[in-house]
């Protein structure tokens, strides 16, 4: 009787064993094609800054580069067409090839130049 319940216990412990060794995996999410790309963009004021895309941080960043200043907003929303990045008191929303940087209330928006 005894060993028929260790041979029991064998092969349900076998049979768990191999369902996990044939399980199908599924396939990782895309989050980014590239873990950093960078965007130029111009406002019709004349301003212009790069937006440089960091996808390999986590949450993701994008730095703000305008002259010689640089300001890292983390993701905070994303959109089928559009992602929102944040920081203390500026918000960069991005979609399709426009953005609206939003610094203490004040928005401008800003259009992807094609290079």
């Amino acid at each position: 009787m005894r060993h028929t319940i260790t041979a029991a216990l064998l092969l349900l412990t076998a049979a768990c064993g191999s369902y996990k060794a044939v399980r199908h995996a599924e396939p990782a999410p895309v989050i980014a094609d590239t873990p950093t790309h960078a965007v130029r963009y111009a406002a019709p004021d004349g301003q212009t800054l790069t937006a440089v895309y960091i996808n390999s941080n986590s949450p993701m960043t994008v730095d703000l580069q305008q002259g010689n200043t640089v300001e890292r907003l983390q993701l905070v929303n994303t959109w089928t067409q559009g992602a929102e990045y944040s920081s203390y008191d500026t918000r960069w929303h991005v979609q399709d090839n426009t953005a609206t940087l939003t610094r203490r209330n004040r928005p401008t928006v800003f259009t992807e130049i094609a290079e």
